[in-house]
Parts: structure tokens; sequence; C-alpha cells
């Protein structure tokens, strides 16, 4: 497996990896749903009740609408996380451990793997965003688009499975 999903309550790998993703699509789509009814229907009641004989559905449309931004700004960091690391065909624990990372202008030059840097060096770097993805460290990474066609359009198990695994 990759890793843990709290959110889930289960692991997240190879098998169920394309499920979570979609999972996370489908979140999305609902939280950018959700705020864009919210909104027009906030236009609509405004334009015909007017904003203060509507108080109850106004606090139930702005309660929903809350609802809607937080459950985005819970979702979007976690899928662009996983945009990446499926175009780089990644493990969640590679990327969280910079295993496929070098950084530029250290005190040892250009191009310097990250876990070669002394531990000072390494964290002011690190928080300044300087760590750059190196696609040589990476066997596994064959380029975004075959990276995601291989995630996408490749069997995970056999035609005769039946779905325990």
């Amino acid at each position: 497996y990759d890793h843990w999903c709290k959110y889930v309550n289960n692991v997240i790998g190879l098998l169920n990896h394309r499920e979570f993703v979609i999972m996370l699509g489908g979140l999305s789509s609902i939280a950018v749903l959700g705020m864009v009814v919210d909104a027009l229907l906030g236009v609509l009641m405004i334009a015909q009740k007017g904003l203060v004989e509507s108080t109850q559905t106004s606090t139930i449309l702005a309660l929903h609408l809350i609802y809607s931004v937080i459950l985005l700004k819970l979702v979007l960091p976690i899928i662009r996380i996983h945009i990446g690391l499926i175009a780089r065909n990644e493990m969640g624990i590679e990327w969280k451990n910079h295993r496929h990372n070098v950084a530029n202008d250290t005190s040892q030059g250009d191009n310097v793997y990250v876990h070669e840097l002394g531990d000072e060096e390494f964290n002011e770097l690190l928080e300044s965003g300087a760590f750059v993805y190196d696609a040589s460290r990476n066997p596994f990474d064959q380029g975004c688009l075959v990276n995601c066609c291989t995630f996408w359009c490749q069997a995970r198990w056999t035609a005769d499975a039946k779905g325990e695994f």
C-alpha cells in the first residue's frame, strides 16, 4: 500500500488509488456545484423576496455555502498532491520523504540530492520551497502522459478476480 487515509479510514494503494482520486473529484464537484447553486438561489431569492424577508432561507443557504467552501478547501490540496503523484508515477511516501528531489544554489552547488545536505541547510531550503523534482531519480517516471495513461488504463488485477483482494 502507499499510505493510510484518515478520511476513508483505509489504506490507499495500487488497487484503490483510482477510486480514491475519483472520489476526490466527486467531492470537489459537489462542493463547486453546491457553491454555484447557492449563489444562484441567493440571487434569485433576493430578486424575488428581498434580503430581509427571507432570513431563514438566507441562513440555510449561507450555511450550505460555508460547508461547500470548507469542503473544497479540504479536498483541493489533496487532489493537487495526487495529480502530482500520478503525473510523476510516485508514491506518497516517496513524495513525503523527498526521495526524488534535488536543490539548486546550495553550499554544495546545483542539482544536489536533498538528503546529501546538512540538516540546517535542508530545513532552510525546504521552508523556502527550493526543492525541485528530478525525474532522473525516479526509475518509474515515464513522462506525464505515459504515467497518466498507465494510471487510468492499465488493469490492476486479473480478469477472473472477483473483488476479494
